[in-house]
């Protein structure tokens, strides 16, 4: 992913609106933001899902944003995906040892993983090849 570098912007203090913390914020950032978010909030994400989330501001540096969406993504597509995938294949998956179904689910996420890989790089190389 890439990201803005707001490191030669001015910053500005302001308030974290879900814990209270202080928090930088750049300057031209406020005028798009609604709400201020700091890292250790966003990383306990589940806990704000009842509130408004939208156009918020998350103070958190580049090399904790990917491991943190990543995580996040997968723990939601988890979510959905199990449900699914368990109310069509719970009598087979009962049949299964422990370790015959942890390869099984294993496999499907390496599976899954390089899917989603695949999918990227195309997308990438569409987009390459409009400009």
């Amino acid at each position: 992913m890439e990201y803005k570098d707001y490191s030669n912007q001015k910053m500005v203090n302001v308030t974290c609106d879900f814990c209270g913390r202080e928090m930088e914020c750049p300057e031209e950032i406020l005028e798009t933001s609604k709400k201020h978010m700091c890292s250790t909030c966003f990383k306990n994400i589940d806990s704000f899902k009842d509130q408004d989330i939208g156009e918020v501001h998350v103070d958190m540096n580049n090399d904790e944003i990917d491991e943190i969406v990543a995580e996040n993504i997968a723990n939601e597509l988890t979510k959905q995906a199990f449900s699914l995938m368990w109310s069509k294949e719970k009598n087979r998956l009962r049949k299964m040892s422990k370790k015959e179904m942890s390869k099984e689910v294993f496999a499907a996420g390496i599976y899954m993983g390089i899917q989603a890989l695949f999918e990227s790089v195309k997308k990438d190389e569409d987009i390459k090849a409009l400009k």
